[in-house]
């Protein structure tokens, strides 16, 4: 059903509703262009009107953006930057103008500088890491690693040496003991062990491994959560569009990432690739599997045999911390 045409004074209430304001009178019709501004005061198009379009300015709304351009394109250009920093540890130094443009960038690793530095889009879609120099993967000495590491909150495995901060180091928890593989290159953002954790996936603690589809991305995903009734997982899942097909409940939570660990790995012995959106990861990417390469009917089945063996071979974590 058709919106009922609107005057010129209803125009101007959705457009403040977008933080746009008419320069010249609202011509009639949404598909037709008429001068607009921007309200905020220190934006480029609140000085230098340009066009808009009602019917533009109302879809922008709908996905809860506001109507100026250059406000979109500030948004944008922050949004890219954010995730430069989040996805790859690098720091822009430069506006990044769109994913495909390499920016100069300076490592929050190594500290060195990168010229012509990543794309975005590279590092979105795993084609590349961060720094040319270190590859996104700090290379510290074993001393100062084991150094950190305890600082952190947790003693590496002694007989294990280290790989890089982007690499998992097993050891023990220094407040509890628990068994934990964390990565040095994540000490910012959280602890360094699962089972000391408020909430989430604890190894030591019941968990549910499940199997979820999207139609839209024709892919199956394994994943792993906790088991309680904290969890929203699969509720989180299901507003992203993925529907739950399985789940199989573990009274320990380590045997589940077993299971889930196996499964992927024969995925990727039988060069059974991940599932891109549109070119791009996407949290949990690296656990789906094409459903033009294998089907629903015969991932559970290997799930169960896969959980029936691992059962059959209890896990034995890191032995007593020395």
């Amino acid at each position: 059903m058709k919106r009922p045409k609107i005057d010129h004074a209803a125009a101007t209430l959705e457009l403040r509703a977008s933080g746009l304001e008419p320069v010249e009178p609202y011509p009639g019709v949404t598909s037709k262009p008429f001068a607009v501004r921007c309200i905020q005061p220190k934006c480029k198009g609140h000085v230098e009107p340009f066009p808009a379009y009602l019917s533009v300015v109302r879809s922008l709304a709908k996905k809860g953006r506001v109507g100026c351009v250059h406000c979109n394109k500030r948004h944008r250009a922050n949004q890219r930057r954010t995730d430069m920093i989040r996805l790859g540890n690098m720091l822009p130094m430069v506006e990044i103008p769109d994913v495909k443009t390499a920016v100069r960038s300076w490592c929050l690793r190594c500290w060195r500088i990168c010229e012509p530095g990543p794309r975005l889009d590279n590092i979105k879609n795993g084609k590349q890491g961060g720094c040319e120099h270190c590859g996104g993967k700090r290379r510290l000495s074993d001393d100062v690693a084991r150094q950190r590491a305890r600082e952190w909150g947790y003693s590496p495995d002694p007989d294990i040496p280290y790989t890089n901060d982007a690499t998992k180091w097993p050891g023990r928890c220094l407040a509890k003991g628990h068994y934990c593989e964390p990565v040095l290159n994540s000490q910012k953002r959280q602890g360094p062990c699962e089972s000391c954790a408020d909430h989430g996936f604890k190894p030591h603690l019941p968990a549910i491994l499940y199997l979820v589809v999207k139609p839209d991305l024709v892919a199956a995903k394994i994943g792993i959560c906790e088991d309680s009734p904290k969890n929203r997982r699969l509720y989180e899942h299901a507003l992203n569009g993925w529907i739950t097909i399985e789940t199989m409940r573990f009274a320990v939570g380590a045997d589940a990432r077993r299971v889930e660990t196996a499964l992927v790995q024969s995925w990727r012995a039988r060069n059974l690739q991940p599932v891109l959106d549109n070119g791009y990861g996407y949290e949990g990417y690296t656990e789906t599997v094409s459903l033009n390469a294998t089907q629903v009917s015969e991932i559970w089945p290997a799930v169960v045999g896969i959980a029936e063996r691992v059962l059959a071979t209890p896990h034995v974590p890191l032995g007593p911390a020395r």
